[in-house]
């Protein structure tokens, strides 16, 4: 018994004299953002295929496609850059990506029409009907790391 207690007290002794690492202090990395139109929580929206028509009316009246989405994207400061893919029936179409402007806002604006391929026909809306395409937000951070935020544009006739 006397044989483990002195074991034991040097153990104590050996685990006590060990020089302890400075404490380092807890730093959370607050995790990037992205939201649209200002609002955290929005995750659609409709738009229509045609362009507004015009007072006095334009004969003839405005084509399929010809219609605009323009979301705005806000950032958090430690997004570097943004990708913008839109996915449609299982095909993702690249829309680009862009540096982060000062102060984290971009405005993400395009025709209805390219929203797909350019070589795709015009994104089909009758006169009842909708479609809805999957915007792809991707902010890509300092460490290359990344965030991803979707988007359901809504096409309606």
């Amino acid at each position: 018994m006397k044989k483990i207690t002195y074991i034991l007290l040097a153990l104590t002794m050996v685990i006590a004299s060990c020089k302890k690492d400075p404490r380092q202090p807890e730093v959370l990395t607050a995790p990037a953002t992205l939201i649209f139109n200002d609002n955290i929580d929005l995750v659609s929206g409709s738009y229509p295929s045609k362009a507004p028509q015009t007072n006095p009316p334009t004969i003839p009246a405005p084509d399929k496609g010809t219609g605009a989405v323009k979301i705005k994207v806000t950032s958090s400061d430690n997004v570097k850059q943004l990708k913008f893919t839109t996915r449609l029936s299982g095909i993702d179409y690249p829309q680009g990506t862009v540096t982060v402007p000062a102060g984290g806002v971009y405005s993400f604006e395009r025709l209805v029409k390219d929203l797909r391929g350019t070589t795709d026909a015009p994104l089909p809306a009758g006169t009842s009907s909708s479609v809805g395409v999957t915007l792809i937000v991707e902010g890509i951070l300092a460490d290359g790391t990344s965030v991803r935020r979707f988007f359901t544009i809504t096409v309606t006739n």
